[in-house]
């Protein structure tokens, strides 16, 4: 339970500027859709530093490294709430780091704890978190941003944060036990990153993470935009579907774990739910001349599916990492966060060219049909190489 907290206190920090894009663009004259290059800025920061968190759990255990990373949060959140561009810099850029160190730790004592019949299932309920923290921000910070102020609903995010930090203390002895102090860092990165390249299945677990990531932080950072801007809902509403959106994507990631378990293969879940992406996308590029219901419904399949996919994408890194010790979840993560980094910056790109937050969606299309080929042909090459158990 304490790794999904994580995860979703991680994800609330990532998104809570996301959540009310329009109260920051008011009191700073921002421009709401540049929130895409903030995200981006995050990501950057998250994927330069999972290249390195592998070999920092290794180093220092898995509770400490998860504790660490949750000050980092805090103290990115307080930066947030100082309002001028130099402290949101420095403030994403904190929070990148937090997040480039959260899920390692989590997949390395999962991996020493979880039965291999239930690990989609267990993995999957670890990244609910995700979508858990989207609703947390959704929900939450336009709230206290009514009640409180922007930056004050920072400033309660960054207690909260503060708060989960410390149940990690208990359970350094036990989480940390096969730690290696001596171990060096730098090495270990291009190791990996070798390693990663030439085990079977890895590279389309990389290419799955970048492309899929891409479509989910579009999702996550432009709906509400999206809803108040081109489909003329409230802010209160527009913040409503977005946290709807999260929680389908909590339901979604544990069908979808219960599903690759059941079916025995995690690539022929993936393939089939970026199909479903894809079929979303081109339904949003009608916009606002979709009725209300449909809009609602896209946008739920949209969660399930776009935002609910990480757990068997994780579960499947632990499965066929080499060695039986340790994960190449970090290493994978570098490629996922890269296609955050990307998706969101490059989302903004297109909406300043045509001016269509349903449109820019439309063309995203292409992104979710590309990871179901990519999804399809590694299904089909570990079917025929035999899967490993």
């Amino acid at each position: 339970m304490i790794t999904t907290a994580a995860q979703a206190f991680a994800t609330a920090s990532v998104l809570a500027l996301a959540s009310i894009p329009t109260i920051v663009a008011q009191q700073t004259g921002i421009a709401a859709h540049a929130i895409g290059y903030q995200v981006s800025l995050i990501y950057g920061a998250a994927m330069i530093v999972s290249a390195f968190a592998g070999g920092l759990v290794k180093r220092f255990g898995s509770a400490r490294v998860a504790q660490a990373a949750l000050y980092v949060a805090a103290a990115g959140l307080l930066a947030l709430a100082g309002g001028t561009v130099p402290a949101m810099f420095l403030g994403s850029v904190l929070i990148g780091c937090t997040y480039g160190c959260t899920n390692p730790p989590a997949s390395h004592i999962l991996k020493r704890v979880t039965p291999a019949r239930l690990r989609n299932l267990v993995y999957s309920i670890k990244q609910a978190g995700v979508p858990v923290g989207g609703v947390l921000a959704a929900l939450l910070m336009p709230l206290l941003a009514d009640h409180v102020g922007w930056r004050g609903a920072l400033l309660v995010f960054a207690v909260a944060v503060l708060a989960l930090a410390l149940c990690f203390q208990p359970l350094r002895p036990r989480w940390d036990a096969d730690r290696a102090p001596g171990l060096p860092l730098g090495g270990s990165v291009i190791r990996n990153q070798k390693l990663l390249w030439t085990a079977p299945g890895m590279t389309a677990l990389a290419a799955l993470g970048l492309l899929f990531s891409a479509l989910q932080l579009c999702v996550s950072a432009f709906t509400v935009a999206m809803l108040i801007e081109e489909f003329a809902w409230s802010p209160l509403r527009a913040g409503a579907m977005a946290a709807a959106v999260q929680v389908c994507g909590a339901v979604g990631r544990i069908a979808w774990g219960v599903m690759a378990d059941w079916v025995g293969s995690g690539f022929a879940v993936l393939s089939g739910l970026g199909a479903a992406m894809a079929l979303c996308c081109g339904l949003l590029a009608f916009g606002p001349h979709l009725p209300p219901l449909v809009t609602i419904l896209v946008l739920a399949a949209m969660g399930l599916t776009a935002v609910g996919w990480n757990g068997v994408l994780l579960a499947e890194t632990a499965r066929l990492s080499p060695g039986r010790t340790g994960t190449l979840t970090g290493e994978v993560l570098v490629y996922t966060f890269a296609g955050v980094m990307i998706g969101p910056s490059g989302f903004s790109a297109i909406y300043s060219t045509i001016g269509s937050y349903a449109a820019t969606f439309g063309l995203l299309g292409a992104v979710a049909l590309t990871g179901m080929v990519v999804a399809a042909l590694a299904h089909r090459a570990q079917a025929t190489r035999g899967s490993p158990a």
